[in-house]
Parts: C-alpha cells; structure tokens; sequence
C-alpha cells in the first residue's frame, strides 16, 4: 500500500532552475524549497509508520479472528454436550434424592457397628 508521488525531498533538494532576469530571488526559491523538503520527510515517515501499524493491527486482527473461531468452535461443542441435561433434570433429582438415602443409610449402619462396605 506505497504512495506513489512524484517527488521526494533529494529530487526538490537537486532541482536546478534556470535563471532569467527579471526572476525569482533564489535565496527565497531555496528557504520555500527547505520548507517543502521538510513537509515531504515527515509525510514520508508518517506513511511509514502508517503502513507499519497497519500490517501490526491486520496480524492481531488475524490471531484474534482465528482465537474468535477457535472459541466458537469450542462453544458449539460445549453447547452440543450440555444440551440434554435440561431433559435430564428429573432424572437428576431423583439421582440426588437416592443418594441422599444411601447416605443416610450408611450412616445408621455405622451407628450400628455395621461396616457398610463389608456387606454383599
């Protein structure tokens, strides 16, 4: 993405006019000309720097679209895997009530000087 442009600061710095009388005051032509040099180096290197951040946002904008997909992806498949266990819920319950019983059975086993993992 150069700019292409027609001068830089060594072709306005070499540029040799021809002098006729009556004509421009060369101590003028060359003050205005510094002047013009100095403007084109520093819009030269704010298009440098431009065109650097450019590439250095389009390779974080790159990594950061591929984490994007890559977290998308993972979403899917946690979505697809967590999709039934809203049918599930029941099922769930009834799973916690049971285990609640066994616990409170076990715990009178051992009230009772009973091993509970010793029984068949």
């Amino acid at each position: 993405m150069a700019v292409k442009l027609l001068l830089d600061s060594n072709k306005i710095y070499h540029k040799e006019f021809e002098g006729t009388k009556p004509g421009y005051d060369a101590l003028q032509v060359d003050s205005f000309l510094d002047i013009v040099i100095k403007d084109y180096d520093t819009f030269s290197k704010y298009v440098t720097d431009s065109e650097k951040t450019i590439e250095d946002l389009n390779r974080k904008a790159t990594l950061l679209n591929q984490q994007l997909s890559k977290e998308e992806a993972d979403n899917a498949t946690l979505r697809n895997k967590l999709n039934g266990i809203g049918a599930n819920a029941d099922a769930s319950l009834n799973n916690l009530e049971l285990l609640k019983r066994i616990s409170a059975l076990e715990k009178a086993l051992n009230k009772a000087g009973i091993n509970p993992n010793t029984i068949e």
